[in-house]
């Protein structure tokens, strides 16, 4: 089924990953831009995807890349998404969430999680290299800090959303992460992930 949006607010999306990137793409039907930009961006029905590269600084520098290209006069919606670690959910539960903590800064941000979509919520923590040590009711990943940071500073936080899919956690640990099984995450939360991004579309 072909993704289509009409009179809507416009979606700048980043992941770290091309293996995150994949589904996305097709499910909301993107193109490459042309011409190539120093990051991969992804184009289509009022959403910019931009593949960052993993680390806060790398997502910061595509916030700041996608805010380059996006469109004069329309109301921005950011959204950031990918895989997590997480000390007590399982591999493959998606988690909603409402406060990102920059461990190295000892800096942190609230989000709204307002949007009616069936996913936990739950604060994430940004850190330099994958976790090996996991808080029981906490999730983690690399790019949070910088992604906030930098929308913060264009639209304000009120405009963020982050979902993540978690990829690990202390009975499977990070190491056994591969690009067969974060496809395989997305694919199984695709249609959550398009719900949230179709009420982001639309949300007033």
């Amino acid at each position: 089924m072909n993704f289509q949006i009409q009179d809507t607010n416009h979606i700048n999306l980043t992941v770290a990953l091309p293996a995150e990137a994949k589904t996305l793409r097709k499910i909301f039907g993107l193109m490459r831009r042309q011409p190539v930009e120093s990051m991969p961006i992804y184009t289509g029905n009022g959403i910019h995807l931009c593949v960052t590269g993993p680390g806060a600084s790398a997502a910061s520098l595509g916030v700041q890349l996608l805010n380059s290209i996006t469109p004069a006069g329309v109301r921005t919606l950011w959204l950031n998404s990918g895989i997590c670690g997480h000390g007590s959910l399982p591999v493959g539960e998606s988690l909603l969430v409402d406060r990102v903590i920059d461990q190295e800064r000892d800096r942190n941000w609230s989000l709204q999680t307002r949007l009616p979509i069936a996913a936990i919520t739950g604060p994430l923590s940004c850190v330099q290299t994958p976790a090996s040590v996991y808080q029981q009711d906490m999730a983690y990943d690399m790019e949070s800090a910088g992604f906030i940071e930098s929308v913060n500073t264009i639209d304000g936080t009120e405009s963020i959303t982050i979902i993540k899919i978690v990829s690990d956690n202390p009975d499977q640990p990070s190491r056994g992460i591969s690009t067969k099984l974060i496809h395989d995450l997305f694919e199984k939360q695709i249609s959550l992930i398009r719900d949230l991004v179709e009420q982001l579309q639309h949300h007033a």
